[in-house]
């Protein structure tokens, strides 16, 4: 099978792979569909994502869809050619963390196209990717093929606004105005926060949350942004920025909470007194446990639209070229490849 494998710093290579065999519990499943996400840009920007360092070539992709090809022993419930929504992560059941519920933070997990676990587990750009049965989803009605493959990172956003607690009846920040955080904007509209605002230093950004019905779209470049704003009951970081992150302190009211979803660096320099004078609740959102099943079934009942939040498709043979704009960020919300298969 065709394959791309990520080399190295903007180095991703086609290659030829053998076709896996499923093991018990387990499928093979054809991508049918995958989005680039913010960790895949930084894997191929850098070479790298943060402390994931790669080892050896391997595939990304770990927002996916696809058809079930084959069926490995004690699969029940999937027959060959239904089409599947894939959850990726696969955490060992067994650590202090699973035992909790919170198995999002698994000591042990495995995650599809993920340099975060060693070996590093192909994700959907293999072409093929063997998976076990649990992590794959019927599509209900309502949900095609192409957005399956968003269900992941609608999964991070719905965690993310999880976290947050409560929303009807709050006012809500977004800061950063990626796929991640439009798709937080679209959670807490459906969720009934009372005002919503976004703040990007990208107009094409800001326009797109407007469009998707935040109440206001802020440019934090702007020296007189937050001069009318009203403090937040609710901020959620989701750019990734030192600066954006200061600005989020510092516009969530007292007593209120802020979560951390963006990859941030390891070391940045924050407003700490404000945490501690206004009682500011913290919280950070790694990944998403418990939601992806959610997630979908939030979709296929009409109350969070994905309409829009792709904005361009390419072939599988252009990958490389689409990780390219990807990473260019111009004018691109979510790129999705479309694999020969679906």
């Amino acid at each position: 099978m065709k394959s791309f494998y990520l080399y190295g710093s903007e180095d991703v290579r086609p290659i030829n792979l053998e076709v896996p065999e499923p093991s018990p519990g387990e499928m093979i499943v054809s991508s049918g569909f995958t989005g680039i996400c913010g960790s895949d840009i930084h894997y191929f920007k850098s070479g790298y994502c943060g402390r994931f360092v790669p080892n050896r070539p391997f595939a990304l992709g770990h927002e996916c869809s696809g058809i079930v090809r084959a069926i490995g022993a004690g699969v029940t419930g999937f027959s060959v050619g239904d089409p599947v929504a894939i959850d990726p992560s696969m955490p060992c059941g067994h650590c202090r963390y699973c035992r909790e519920g919170r198995y999002n933070l698994c000591a042990n997990m495995r995650y599809l196209g993920s340099a975060s676990c060693d070996p590093h587990i192909d994700g959907s750009l293999a072409g093929k990717i063997r998976i076990p049965a649990s992590n794959c989803y019927h599509l209900p009605d309502g949900i095609s093929l192409s957005q399956a493959a968003l269900l992941e990172p609608l999964s991070v956003a719905l965690h993310a606004v999880r976290q947050a607690g409560q929303i009807p009846g709050r006012s809500v920040l977004i800061t950063g105005g990626g796929p991640i955080g439009q798709l937080i904007l679209r959670v807490v509209k459906a969720f009934a926060a009372t005002r919503i605002v976004l703040s990007d230093v990208s107009s094409y950004a800001r326009a797109f949350a407007v469009s998707s019905g935040a109440d206001l779209s802020v440019d934090p470049l702007d020296n007189h942004a937050w001069t009318d704003v009203v403090p937040f009951d609710i901020v959620i970081e989701a750019s990734g920025s030192p600066t954006a992150l200061s600005d989020a302190i510092k516009m969530t009211r007292p007593g209120g909470t802020l979560v951390l979803v963006g990859t941030l660096p390891e070391e940045v320099k924050l407003p700490a007194n404000l945490i501690m004078n206004r009682e500011l609740t913290l919280k950070g959102s790694f990944r998403f446990a418990h939601v992806f099943e959610e997630a979908m079934n939030l979709v296929a009942r009409g109350i969070i639209s994905l309409d829009g939040i792709v904005t361009q498709t390419f072939h599988f043979e252009d990958t490389p070229q689409a990780l390219q704009l990807a990473m260019g960020r111009s004018n691109v919300m979510k790129i999705l490849i479309e694999h020969p298969s679906s």
